[in-house]
């Protein structure tokens, strides 16, 4: 974290107006394996679909992942299996904004998959489509408008079909808990529409598209009601993945006792469907899952590709192999995953909040054999295996762990589910530190997992999760101690006995005030001297979305946060700053602290996903002025968390962002990665290039300033706190600097000269 060591040679209006931060990846490893998507994020709740992102004539694919409401790109690089695909970020932010349910289906056939999704709009329910086209061949999307005549209540945006009554049509609203199907379900040429509608439903609705029939071709869409009970069967939802069949192919199923019905209350209690064809005979069948449960039914299609009849079903699928047994409320996805040329079956959690949270993505290769399918687990894990995911909600943070130079990465988090939580079954609270070792180079960083219970965090839980990790000096003797947040909304505390540059010895205080430090839920702290008195005070985020700051009011070495007997904070709203989000309530602010050209900035992150950036103004309960609430146009889905490091080197900070799905994804930015303490005079916007060598070095390292005119050089070495160790002055090309009464550490050199500023890092 170091937050007060980092800058940017910029003026803050650029900040607020800075271009998007590019994604980056450098490599992870566990168990000694090395990580295909290390910083896509995680997941937890994904949606599947192919589609041709780069206009390349091949089928890359398409993650919606509905924790957090988030778009993840992964392009095919043609060589065929499910390693084809690598992470391309880029590629998602020509998506509109989504929620809920997405599907990509190419309806006008013209090689630029379309959306097919659920409104965003509050108040509605009705399904929305945009057309896909390419500019630059990238995949780009326009909103498609439908045309109603005569019908001034109808909203072009979403899909209505024709009332019995000329002249009047129907909404077709889908439950935002759903995922409808979308598919040719009479192999007539075009998309129809399978789904529940939203109310008291246990019966399918079959939209057909008559767009051809009705001579507009295949760029429109027309849909009219074909089927109220599509398949004749009828969703039961009071029995575990068991559907009410019918024995005549023209009724539907009756299958509700009386008063059964009533016991719903009323309401379609959710469901996903995908209308399929595994057994290749023409007609459609069926996979359905429901919410009170975490199996999926499948049903085979005994009639015909326009009259489905839903004739048997398998309750325990797949009967052949491992059964579906995925909390929560699955849903099924059919797609070439691996690029064999026949299709697979995918099936991961609906339920954007309760679900399996690591091994949550199932795929099945699918056989058709004799007219049947057969289906075989081949993971557990398929895409997540890939990526850093350690469950729910992660909180990262930078430090020199190990006092190799380098900066090492901790991960908090919410936790991850398990059917085997003592005491408490089902629950997400396996929450501990995780520790991921750089064990890279200056130049070339890569993360190795050491730890997946650093400290031994994971004590604390299940009582106590949702750690967030924050590094500073609070006891002043020149080394990083810990603070660790927490859902119960205290502190815990570390205190590094090792020195200054040697491998971390944090020892845990067990002072009553830490605990009594409590900010309700979620606290998040971060550790900085914000009234400037050269004691290093707290600032923490909390469920709420205030920030709240706490004083340290001890001596030097003896840091002391109780303002009062309640151990309130000194002000609770810190900046006036607020990252609730209506209607919910929360915010989940996660404050950092930055230094710019103009002076301290406080970045926070946020519920919704991006991060906010406000000039730091002291400790007052006055607004801060606000410098961007969308900074570096960085969106992760939900519970943004930054941290800062330069990992490669080249004097600009990476960004990490921890996220609500697990993971975590990095950036680069235009930060610079040290600059003097804070004054209010403008620095350069030009760097000074020069380098050390031998870096590292032992008694003394050499400057070399190949290019700067022989005119008078001030270098200044600061220690990773900011605190000057040596300061000298030279008009040489080569500047000798006697660091042999330096502890071994980390430094950064500061040379000035010819009216430019340049920064480098040493290591001894």
């Amino acid at each position: 974290m170091l937050s007060w060591i980092i800058g940017w040679l910029a003026p803050l209006s650029g900040l607020a107006q800075a271009p998007a931060f590019p994604s980056i990846t450098v490599p992870v490893f566990q168990n000694n394996t090395q990580l295909k998507y290390p910083f896509a994020g995680g997941l937890n709740s994904p949606q599947f679909s192919a589609a041709d992102l780069n206009n390349d004539g091949a089928p890359d694919l398409v993650l919606f992942d509905r924790s957090g409401d988030f778009v993840l790109t992964f392009l095919n690089n043609l060589t065929g299996g499910t390693a084809a695909y690598y992470y391309a970020p880029e590629y998602a932010r020509t998506f509109p904004d989504l929620k809920d349910y997405v599907l990509l289906r190419d309806f006008d056939q013209d090689g630029a998959p379309d959306l097919f999704c659920a409104p965003t709009e509050p108040g509605f329910f009705e399904m929305r489509v945009f057309k896909g086209y390419y500019q630059d061949n990238v995949l780009r999307f326009k909103p498609f408008f439908f045309h109603y005549p005569n019908c001034s209540s109808c909203n072009p945006l979403y899909i209505y079909y024709p009332d019995q009554i000329p002249g009047l049509y129907n909404n077709f609203p889908i439950s935002s808990s759903d995922y409808p199907g979308v598919e040719d379900v009479d192999n007539d040429g075009d998309l129809d529409i399978i789904a529940f509608s939203s109310g008291n439903s246990v019966y399918l609705t079959y939209l057909k598209n008559t767009s051809v029939e009705e001579g507009y071709g295949l760029d429109s869409l027309h849909f009219v009601l074909e089927d109220r009970c599509w398949g004749k069967m009828q969703e039961n939802g009071l029995s575990e993945c068991v559907s009410m069949l019918s024995d005549n192919p023209n009724e539907c199923a009756v299958g509700f006792a009386p008063g059964e019905l009533e016991e719903r209350n009323g309401a379609h209690p959710g469901a996903t469907v995908l209308p399929f064809d595994p057994d290749n005979d023409g007609d459609k069948d069926l996979l359905i899952g429901n919410i009170s449960f975490d199996c999926l039914n499948y049903l085979t299609n005994g009639g015909t590709p326009t009259a489905a009849w839903m004739t048997e079903q398998d309750s325990l699928f797949p009967k052949e192999d491992v059964k579906v047994d995925l909390l929560s409320f699955p849903a099924a996805y059919f797609l070439d995953i691996d690029l064999d040329g026949s299709k697979d079956l995918l099936v991961s959690p609906n339920s954007p909040t309760l679900h399996e949270d690591r091994n949550n993505v199932w795929w099945y290769k699918v056989t058709p054999e004799n007219g049947t399918a057969t289906f075989e687990l081949q993971t557990k894990k398929l895409f997540t295996s890939g990526m850093i995911d350690v469950g729910t909600a992660t909180h990262p943070a930078f430090a020199d762990v190990n006092g190799d130079g380098l900066q090492d990465l901790v991960i908090g988090n919410y936790g991850y589910y398990t059917p085997e939580t003592p005491n408490m079954p089902g629950q997400f609270t396996n929450a501990s530190l995780y520790l991921y070792l750089n064990t890279g180079t200056f130049s070339a960083p890569q993360f190795s997992l050491a730890s997946s219970n650093w400290l031994g965090m994971a004590s604390y839980a299940p009582n106590d999760y949702d750690f967030a990790p924050a590094f500073g000096d609070l006891d002043n003797d020149g080394d990083l101690d810990l603070l660790v947040g927490s859902n119960l909304g205290a502190l815990y505390c570390f205190y590094n006995q090792a020195g200054p540059g040697n491998p971390m010895n944090l020892v845990q205080s067990f002072d009553l005030l830490w605990e009594t430090m409590d900010v309700g839920l979620i606290s998040t702290p971060c550790i900085y001297d914000l009234d400037e008195d050269g004691k290093a005070d707290i600032l923490m985020g909390e469920r709420n979305g205030n920030i709240n700051f706490y004083k340290n009011t001890g001596s030097n070495n003896e840091p002391n946060f109780d303002p009062n007997e309640n151990a309130a904070p000194n002000i609770p709203t810190l900046g006036a700053i607020n990252t609730q989000t209506a209607p919910n309530g929360i915010g989940f602010s996660s404050p950092q602290v930055i230094t710019t050209a103009d002076g301290p900035t406080l970045l926070t992150g946020t519920y919704d996903g991006h991060l906010e950036a406000y000039v730091l103004n002291g400790p007052t309960a006055n607004a801060y002025p606000e410098i961007s609430l969308q900074w570096g146009k960085v969106d992760v889905g939900r519970r943004s968390t930054p941290a800062f490091a330069d990992l490669d080197d080249d004097g600009k900070l990476e960004m990490v962002v921890g996220n609500q799905r697990g993971g975590l994804n990095l950036f680069k930015t235009e930060l610079v990665a040290y600059q003097s303490p804070v004054n209010t005079q403008l620095l350069p916007s030009t760097s000074l290039d020069f380098y050390l060598a031998p870096n590292p070095a032992t008694s003394e390292v050499q400057l070399f300033t190949s290019g700067i005119p022989d005119d008078l050089k001030q270098w200044v070495i600061r220690d990773v706190l900011g605190k000057v160790m040596l300061q000298g002055s030279s008009s040489s090309a080569v500047l000798q600097l006697p660091i042999a009464s330096l502890p071994n550490g980390t430094y950064y050199v500061e040379l000035t000269a010819a009216g430019k500023t340049g920064v480098r890092k040493l290591i001894k």
